[in-house]
């Protein structure tokens, strides 16, 4: 999911905003790691990941709000 997330903040036609919020998913997926890695809780987990898919859910669906956003 990070290099997604990479790939998608580096595309060549993102704009600034779009990169923005790819990079705030990034940022999100490390924490998640982050939380991960020190003490697994297999619902936390859960939590975090359905957050996760939300956010990229969200930006794949509305570029043009990320654009105003």
């Amino acid at each position: 999911m990070f290099e997604l997330a990479k790939q998608m903040a580096v595309a060549e036609d993102v704009n600034e905003r779009q990169a923005q919020h790819w990079i705030r998913i990034m940022g999100y997926i490390g924490q998640v790691i982050n939380s991960l890695a020190k003490s697994f809780d297999e619902a936390k987990a859960l939590d975090y990941l359905e957050k996760l898919e939300r956010m990229v859910r969200e930006a794949e669906r509305n570029p043009k709000k990320s654009e105003t956003a």
